[in-house]
């Protein structure tokens, strides 16, 4: 976020600065009063919405879901019965927040609670949650409360990548169990060790670990027939650290932090896999040529039948991204897909956000015999289905000039993807998601969606309800509840009233779409109409811009309208619904 806020004050401060170049006679400079309007602008409108909902969860079980509204400025969570549509208060707030001060010594207020998920016990009795790095538990009886502090940088939370080397581990008592219960695997002096269940038997599997080079205990991973285990062998990478100096503190001593920053060619950790044979007592050699210039290698996952297992490959420089094979019996690793690209693999996991979204997805069919994998090697990111035994192509599954952004759920059984894209209704704007179903055969494309709106849905856990929550800059959220056998509208759960906001003098953000520079190409983005309340301008004020750019946040130009009036309109056209182009900005 602090670089979204960089690079959006870094826009602002240049196009400030042209426009009072270009245009001193039609713009004042901006005066300390006009910061001060656009900073408290969430305090003069924020309280003026009602029921305005936000995303959904549901509840373990899947009997009901829950949801956060905000009216006035305070939230209340709801809960919903999916089979019955009842709606109520999830938990009485008041009391739940007086129970938390008085244990905390905090001030949290009831409209404003400080967690936005929780979990009910099966009986509904008791209420669990988070906040910060304290578990919560309360009995929503008595309200009583009970807390739970944990240290998030300790443990095995953090996964081995390129950023993060496990600490090495000596300790016999932290163990894995074999999935027979026979056997307990453990890590000393760097090396993996082998205890029998009675505690008679202590043997190492392996000699080759040592200090700099250590088996990793959180990769231990043991085959479901307890006749193989297989680990990660690492030697940790250059750990280099930037310093940074607070300049903006209260402190008479300097105050610093530090982040990993490695830099090309830095040594990076680098993950070896390892199979051992149980009954042997002997390590089965994997050959690294198919994973030998690693940026990171992904979880070890066994097959079902314990034929082998899987890893993601992932080569420095992002070019190659790799599915690995590696046979149980001969240690033997060869290719099932593979990934390349002239640019880079986005090699996050695919999602729907703006950020950290990436492209990776991965499913493997009745134990891989098919996987279902994500790919842009058509230039758009869609699913294929591969045949997991030999490697090769079945069919694509989705295409079109449009791309799948996450995938909801996949069923096996009847060979359906639910799933969510972008880009599918040309004259949409194409960063809206909507929701779809369709065939592993490529067949039954079917939308799940029709409102032309920005969507989001959330699936019960038994997959039988789906909740729909959409919305536009001139439309507030709306949330529904569906049934997924026939994607019928059960009920409409929650419509946001704006009412207020708008008798207010709010007016939304206009969206615009243009050509760019190749005469083609549709770019999208939203317009916002600051105007002064002071004074009349005429040029109609600026135009404050927001407008989609490749590989990086959306970044916030400053338009002048009267600058550039060869190419607008005057604003009381825009104001009526007129579509009207944008001129090229330099």
């Amino acid at each position: 976020m602090s670089r979204i806020g960089a690079l959006t004050r870094a826009a602002w401060r240049s196009a400030t600065q042209t426009l009072a170049k270009g245009s001193k006679s039609l713009h004042p400079t901006l005066a300390p009063a006009d910061f001060k309007r656009a900073l408290t602008i969430n305090d003069r409108y924020g309280g003026l919405t009602v029921n305005v909902p936000k995303m959904p969860f549901w509840l373990t079980g899947g009997e009901a879901f829950v949801y956060r509204r905000t009216s006035h400025g305070e939230q209340q969570f709801m809960q919903v019965d999916a089979a019955t549509g009842f709606k109520r208060p999830a938990f009485d707030q008041a009391r739940l927040a007086a129970a938390l001060n008085k244990v905390s010594h905090e001030s949290y207020q009831a409209g404003n609670l400080p967690f936005d998920r929780f979990e009910l016990s099966e009986d509904g009795r008791r209420l669990d949650f988070q906040i910060e790095d304290t578990r919560w538990s309360c009995d929503l009886a008595s309200y009583d409360c009970t807390s739970t502090t944990f240290d998030a940088r300790k443990g095995d939370r953090r996964e081995l990548s390129h950023r993060y080397t496990p600490p090495a581990e000596n300790n016999p008592d932290k163990s894995n169990a074999s999935p027979d219960g026979k056997w307990i695997a453990y890590i000393k002096n760097c090396n993996v060790f082998l205890r029998s269940e009675d505690g008679l038997q202590d043997v190492p599997l392996s000699r080759d670990g040592a200090e700099g080079n250590c088996y990793v205990f959180s990769t231990l991973s043991w085959s479901p027939d307890s006749r193989h285990l297989a680990a990660y062998l690492v030697r940790p990478g250059y750990r280099r650290e930037v310093r940074y100096l607070n300049s903006s503190t209260d402190q008479l001593e300097r105050e610093y932090s530090t982040i990993f920053y490695p830099r090309p060619g830095d040594v990076l950790p680098l993950p070896q896999p390892v199979l051992f044979d149980i009954a042997g007592r002997r390590q089965i050699v994997i050959d690294g040529a198919l994973f030998s210039n690693v940026f990171e290698l992904s979880p070890l996952r066994w097959w079902a039948d314990s034929r082998g297992f899987t890893f993601e490959y992932n080569q420095r420089g992002h070019q190659l991204y790799r599915l690995v094979e590696v046979d149980a019996a001969s240690g033997r690793g060869r290719s099932l897909i593979d990934e390349t690209s002239e640019t880079f693999v986005d090699y996050l996991p695919l999602g729907h956000g703006q950020e950290d979204a990436g492209k990776i997805f991965r499913y493997d069919v009745d134990d891989g015999k098919e996987i279902i994998w994500a790919s842009e090697r058509d230039g758009y990111e869609h699913l294929y289905l591969f045949n997991g035994r030999t490697g090769a192509l079945e069919n694509q599954i989705t295409r079109g000039e449009w791309v799948v952004r996450r995938v909801n759920h996949v069923d096996p059984v009847k060979r359906q993807i639910w799933f969510e894209a972008s880009g599918m209704n040309s004259q949409e704007d194409p960063y809206w998601v909507h929701a779809y179903r369709i065939g592993f055969d490529g067949k039954g494309l079917t939308a799940l969606t029709p409102e032309p709106a920005n969507h989001h849905i959330e699936f019960s856990p038994d997959r039988r309800y789906y909740v729909d929550l959409w919305s536009r800059i001139d439309l507030p959220p709306r949330m529904a509840l569906y049934r997924a056998s026939d994607n019928a509208k059960l009920q409409q759960i929650e419509t946001a009233d704006i009412s207020e906001l708008v008798a207010a003098g709010w007016q939304p953000p206009l969206s615009f779409h243009s050509k760019g520079r190749d005469g083609k190409t549709d770019i999208w983005g939203v317009l916002h109409l600051q105007l002064r309340p002071d004074e009349e301008i005429p040029g109609c004020g600026e135009y404050l811009c927001w407008t989609p750019r490749l590989l990086r946040p959306k970044i916030l130009l400053a338009v002048d309208r009267a600058a550039h009036a060869a190419g607008l309109r005057r604003c009381s056209d825009r104001r009526h619904g007129h579509q009207q182009p944008l001129p090229r900005l330099p």
